[in-house]
């Protein structure tokens, strides 16, 4: 079980869980794998070229209750992403915790794990993962279904949506990450996700 100490200007937050924010996810798209070789989702799922019709994933791990450990964004390839992920979490774990170096994430208190010289810290991340729970999710965000978007027949034609089509991503990932407390995510300061944290801590409620 991983250490779940929360830092100090999230710890007043009301954490949003998978039920609450599943309306958002595209359905067709989620994603169950389960570490348990006699579980039905014991079998590694394919990710098809349909994923990259999307930006924004979230990835969730059960505990006593689903919790959300990671949520990430790409411009052109999500389908890497997950399948990445998913080469990831069934891989041994083969570090010793008591010797292995952690660092904050945005939310919480030494869970990121430091890799030693050489190591790809995704695959790092993902195989901790793997060894702190045997059951997984991997959801699609929809984002302009989250962020009360309406589609035009006639997209970024002022600057103002111009804008939109361009942050809106960054913007989706930083939110739902907020709202979640997403266990491993960490910021871009000077990006658009750096930003959005330091606006929802300052305007708390308008992120509820």
């Amino acid at each position: 079980m991983i250490n779940m100490e929360i830092r100090d200007p999230y710890k007043g937050n009301c954490i949003r869980s998978y039920n609450e924010l599943n309306n958002y996810f595209v359905p067709e798209l989620e994603l169950r794998y389960s570490k348990n070789p006699k579980s039905k989702d014991s079998k590694i799922p394919e990710v098809t070229e349909e994923y990259n019709s999307y930006r924004v994933w979230l990835l969730f791990a059960e505990f006593e209750d689903w919790v959300c450990v990671q949520v990430a964004h790409s411009k052109t390839d999500v389908k890497e992403e997950i399948e990445f992920v998913l080469k990831c979490l069934p891989q041994k774990w083969n570090r010793n915790d008591c010797e292995l170096k952690l660092k904050d994430s945005q939310f919480y208190k030494c869970v990121c794990p430091v890799p030693d010289k050489g190591e790809d810290y995704r695959d790092l991340l993902y195989r901790k993962i793997g060894n702190e729970s045997t059951e997984f999710i991997i959801c699609v965000l929809d984002v302009d279904k989250y962020l009360g978007l309406e589609k035009n027949a006639e997209p970024n034609k002022n600057d103002a949506e111009r804008i939109i089509e361009i942050c809106k991503n960054q913007y989706a990932e930083a939110k739902i990450a907020y709202q979640t407390l997403a266990v491993y995510w960490r910021k871009v300061s000077s990006a658009i996700d750096g930003q959005t944290i330091s606006y929802a801590v300052e305007h708390e409620s308008e992120f509820k």
